[in-house]
């Protein structure tokens, strides 16, 4: 029996104001090369109001799990202890949720859907999400919630649940909170409008969650019938916040960006605040339609931001995707939650990255290889930045580490997507704060295989991982991982590439292999890396894939040192 509240509230966006923006002129201190004029383009958008629903679910271990189907044994957990190489092998490593776990029958799965899958890890636990489903795991892989379809987890939510068994749903985790955020878009028919995050009521991600709705979509900013797609949220000091495609990045209409009440949602307030900014799109030259995608920069490690300490979007800017010229453009959002309305959004440093092109195919989506079949994957390649945009804090320094998919060699024709990664950093000294600047870029493709799917973080020796799907001619769709220490040239990630599991199956009929793959820290000791994709262990018909999660670490990262220190300074490029 469920024992649940749920809330809907008398003023769904009360009060909604509106606020046409004007332009913002970047405010630069200082010059150096790669740094362009930005401005808010005409036509954005700020609403505010609060949640317009609210539920208390019941505690996930009293949630009807899925059906736990028969099948193939799954590889197992796997512990080993570091090798001798500057980046381990798995430390840990086991399978995650398959199709084989979430049937149909059980309102856990849909046949034809992607697995998407999303992970995160805590002090105790490790909490994956996929597109049907989620699980609760210790950190040696045993199951200790779930698996449960995400209309069960949503099932109290009125905007959130409903008979839709898809979400799109990713997981983050709140360290300076102890808390377990899980977020996806509105609930369809009709439109979907809406932002859903659940807040786990204690550090038990086992336990209660407190689920709001949020209307980013609404008729202040004329998206009221637009589906919320591709919500990606991020964990700040001040709030919650989030990135959108209004109706897809396709519809070249332009992205949300979105604060949450994160104080409030923590203390489990029926009615949280939020700000929402609608940035249109740059029109281009018909029939072009930009495609445009944003990332909120998700807080990592145990270092607070100084106190009025903007959240900072990223947005990449393609020139073969309706933008005037290729850019990294950086905005600061400031939000007031004594005053919504006050809020702001700013465009700050605009750089000139090393120039990309995000189509990695000649025929724009479907080129990723597979040995044996003539099946082609999507490349997730044509706009999207691949999550997260992590935010560190090292002495005066803070930095942004973010990855997406390219044509390896600059030319679409060649159908061979690599990963193109970045970071930015900026110092404050004396007082003085410095622009944003591209402090290495890289792209890696060291072979002829397709790497796509990439998620990347940064430990608190300033250590780099990268995790990424692998495909090609000779190669099943695998998951493997590469890294770089603070000292190693620029640009480059030359530890090797190792193997969190090797795929030994294709995927066959379907071009929708993954939206996404997620890199995360261990907060217990700010140097385990931990990591979740997708693979086939066999090829099969109907497609059965599975998920793997596995840990790793740098030797030169100390787990039992509490505090980071300055970031080193690397080996200057000879």
């Amino acid at each position: 029996m469920r024992n649940s509240t749920a809330m809907k509230s008398n003023n769904p966006i009360v009060p909604v104001k509106i606020f046409l923006v004007a332009l913002f002129l970047a405010g630069l201190v200082g010059t150096f090369g790669g740094v362009a004029d930005a401005q808010l383009p005409p036509g954005t958008i700020m609403t505010t109001g609060t949640a317009h629903s609210h539920s208390v679910s019941i505690p996930l271990t009293e949630m009807t799990p899925c059906f736990q189907a028969l099948g193939p044994v799954a590889p197992g957990p796997k512990k080993r202890g570091p090798s001798g190489n500057l980046l381990s092998d798995p430390i840990v490593s086991f399978d995650g949720l398959h199709v084989g776990e979430l049937p149909a029958c059980d309102d856990c799965s849909l046949a034809g859907f992607a697995s998407d899958d999303s992970g995160a890890v805590g002090f105790d636990h490790y909490v994956q999400v996929v597109n049907t489903g989620m699980v609760v795991y210790d950190k040696s892989g045993n199951v200790l919630a779930g698996p449960v379809g995400t209309r069960t987890f949503w099932h109290d939510q009125p905007d959130c649940g409903g008979d839709q068994i898809w979400s799109d749903s990713v997981v983050r985790f709140d360290r300076n909170a102890n808390r377990w955020i899980i977020a996806r878009p509105g609930a369809l028919p009709p439109y979907g409008p809406d932002l859903c995050v659940a807040v786990s009521k204690t550090s038990d991600p086992t336990g209660a969650y407190d689920q709001y709705a949020f209307e980013v979509n609404n008729t202040t900013n004329h998206l009221a019938r637009c589906f919320n797609d591709y919500p990606k949220i991020a964990v700040f000091s001040d709030a919650y916040y989030a990135t959108a495609d209004p109706n897809k990045i396709f519809s070249g209409l332009g992205n949300t960006i979105s604060a949450f009440e994160r104080g409030a949602m923590l203390a489990g307030n029926p009615e949280p605040q939020f700000v929402t900014f609608f940035v249109p799109a740059p029109a281009s030259t018909p029939p072009q339609v930009t495609r445009s995608h944003m990332l909120a920069a998700d807080l990592e490690g145990a270092r607070l931001p100084p106190t009025n300490t903007p959240e900072y979007i990223v947005q990449v800017q393609d020139s073969h995707l309706g933008f005037p010229a290729d850019r990294l453009q950086v905005y600061e959002f400031h939000v007031d939650w004594n005053s919504p309305t006050s809020s702001t959004l700013v465009p700050t440093t605009s750089l000139v990255p090393q120039p990309f092109n995000s189509n990695a195919c000649h025929g724009e989506f479907f080129c990723i290889e597979q040995p044996g079949v003539a099946q082609r994957i999507d490349s997730l390649s044509y706009g999207y930045m691949m999550q997260r945009l992590t935010y560190r804090i090292f002495g005066p320094g803070q930095t942004l580490l973010f990855n997406h998919t390219v044509a390896a060699d600059g030319d679409p024709s060649q159908d061979h997507a690599g990963i193109r990664w970045y970071e930015l950093r900026m110092t404050t000294r004396d007082g003085t704060q410095s622009p944003w600047e591209i402090y290495q870029q890289g792209t890696y493709a060291p072979d002829a295989s397709d790497r796509w799917l990439g998620s990347i973080a940064m430990d608190k020796a300033g250590n780099i991982a990268l995790g990424f799907n692998v495909s090609g001619a000779s190669v099943f769709p695998s998951i493997h991982y590469a890294g770089r220490r603070p000292n190693d040239p620029l640009g480059t990630l030359p530890l090797g590439e190792l193997t969190l599991i090797d795929g030994d199956g294709a995927q066959l009929h379907d071009t929708r292999f993954g939206d996404y793959s997620q890199m995360t820290i261990d907060p217990s000791d700010d140097c385990t890396f931990w990591y979740t994709g997708t693979y086939y262990p066999t090829t099969s018909d109907p497609n059965d894939w599975h998920t793997r999660i596995g840990s790793f670490r740098f030797t030169n990262c100390d787990p039992r040192r509490p505090r980071p220190t300055p970031l080193p300074r690397p080996t200057p490029p000879r």
